[in-house]
């Protein structure tokens, strides 16, 4: 499992019963069999140095990856009265009634630090942080505006586009350690209050209400709205300009990275081409990758589009390679997919910009005129020079969609260090799949059972995969402080006052 060592997880038999494994290699600690909580450290970094710890190694998505009763994961249930394996559904028996399932130790609820002053705080993390914050607001704000002033926008759309990005980069905010407060991702105190009057709703539910998908993607979204689903150079372009603005300085003179957290590196579009009917092509459906800082956000962010906005189809291949990696979802054949990393090549303000016509590589000029600075951004920063670099898939994706036609092919496998569903060809099919429900109709869902080495067989998505992804998505806003009540709330950006982008409008 992506970055556990078995070594630094308890043993579930030794913690729950006894272990009968002489060559176990997993902890075996008495000092934490009476816990019902999960060490916190451990949660957080995968390992944990008290050695007198007295808190479990072990938590939800643990327990199902190493411990899981292989008869409930192949056959849905398990007929063994005495199985000392880990149950997640209760099991009946005529003779001795409902076995309910086993406890799971919970992530205790944790108080973040308050960030005072940010220039008290010379941490570089925090800083890069605060300022890639700063840096994607004022771009998008920037950009919706002028969309809307040349009617490719309603004020409505535009405001509701910016409301949502503004809500998930204050999250994000707020779930950091320190807490990073909503004001200081403005340069000016009166732009902070002027926006927090306009918009209420976001700085009242940024700390309660979840937001529903990456920054990045909602601005790919606006994007393809404007230029429209047919104009594939068009948004590849208008992407690559806005991306070139929100660069932060690198920490090396060599550095191809664009240095803001809340930009993905990954751009992908797919489409479907019906040649055997009616050999017509659906329009192109664009993702990005996941754009977040810090493993724990990052599972964060892919558990909520797993169980609030993604596809089905997509959630269970993304949950199915989270649990099994063996299992695939097979699409009708000719659907197509392209992905391109965003690269930067860092140039002196009087380089002239480049552009390229070749439809693997699309560059773009870097936007001219005086920017306004201030106190978070570095007027010396030198401009980028942003193009796109074909992108082979990598093995997650292989994984989860097989038979896709990606281009350029797969010729050697990516082992990537990111979890499944970070990738830009999620998002992607997904929005396919939801614009062409013919498609969806047609994919093929299999399971393979390695261990009765038996053919694959066809199956549901299970309720059970989804449940999961929920918990493990609770026991990381508890980990992170986020005050989790009964249920999860998300944010919902409909709500429009359109006054609130008047004051940009000159």
């Amino acid at each position: 499992m992506q970055g556990y060592k078995v070594e630094n997880i308890d043993c579930f038999y030794f913690q729950y019963n006894h272990c009968t494994n002489s060559q176990c290699n997993f902890q075996h600690r008495a000092s934490c069999k009476d816990s019902s909580e999960t060490c916190l450290d451990w949660f957080r970094h995968r390992k944990c140095r008290n050695n007198k710890c007295s808190r479990k190694h072990l938590s939800h998505e643990v327990m199902v990856a190493y411990f899981l009763c292989k008869a409930e994961k192949t056959r849905n249930q398990c007929t063994q009265l005495n199985c000392p394996m880990y149950h997640e559904k209760a099991r009946q028996f005529i003779e001795y009634g409902i076995v309910p399932p086993n406890s799971v130790p919970m992530v205790p609820t944790v108080k973040r630090k308050k960030m005072v002053d940010l220039v008290q705080h010379e941490n570089p993390r925090l800083q890069n942080f605060v300022k890639s914050g700063y840096q994607f607001l004022n771009k998008v704000r920037s950009f919706f505006v002028n969309a809307v002033k040349k009617g490719k926008l309603t004020q409505d759309r535009g405001g509701a586009y910016f409301k949502e990005i503004l809500h998930t980069v204050l999250f994000f905010g707020g779930i950091n350690d320190p807490i990073i407060e909503p004001n200081l991702f403005f340069g000016e105190r009166e732009e902070f209050e002027q926006l927090s009057a306009k918009y209420p709703d976001v700085f009242q539910k940024y700390n309660t209400h979840l937001p529903t998908r990456p920054p990045y993607t909602v601005l790919l979204n606006a994007v393809v709205e404007i230029m429209g689903t047919r104009n594939t150079d068009g948004i590849l372009e208008c992407l690559l300009d806005l991306s070139e603005q929100m660069v932060l300085e690198p920490t090396n003179a060599e550095s191809s990275k664009c240095g803001n957290v809340f930009v993905s590196t990954v751009i992908n579009y797919c489409y479907f081409l019906n040649l055997h009917v009616t050999n017509e092509k659906t329009d192109d459906y664009f993702g990005a990758s996941v754009s977040c800082k810090g493993r724990q956000q990052a599972e964060i962010m892919i558990d909520i589009l797993c169980c609030q906005t993604w596809h089905n189809a997509i959630s269970l291949a993304v949950c199915v390679g989270n649990w099994y990696k063996n299992q695939t979802l097979w699409f009708p054949p000719d659907v197509h997919s392209i992905a391109h990393k965003i690269v930067y090549k860092r140039r002196s303000p009087s380089e002239p910009g480049i552009t390229s016509n070749n439809q693997d590589e699309h560059t773009v000029a870097g936007s001219g005129g005086g920017q306004k600075t201030s106190g978070l951004e570095n007027s010396t920063t030198l401009r980028q020079h942003a193009c796109l670099a074909p992108r082979q898939p990598c093995e997650r994706c292989i994984t989860m969609f097989p038979d896709i036609i990606y281009h350029p092919s797969p010729e050697y496998h990516e082992h990537p260090y990111w979890e499944y569903g970070n990738c830009a060809e999620c998002e992607s099919l997904s929005q396919l799949l939801y614009g062409n429900p013919q498609i969806a109709m047609r994919l093929g869902v299999f399971v393979q059972s390695t261990s009765l080495q038996s053919q694959t067989e066809q199956i549901l998505l299970p309720e059970g995969l989804i449940y999961r992804k929920l918990s493990r998505l609770t026991e990381n806003l508890r980990s992170v402080g986020f005050n989790v009540g009964d249920e999860l709330l998300f944010y919902d950006p409909s709500y429009i006052d359109s006054t609130a982008l008047e004051r940009y409008q000159h």
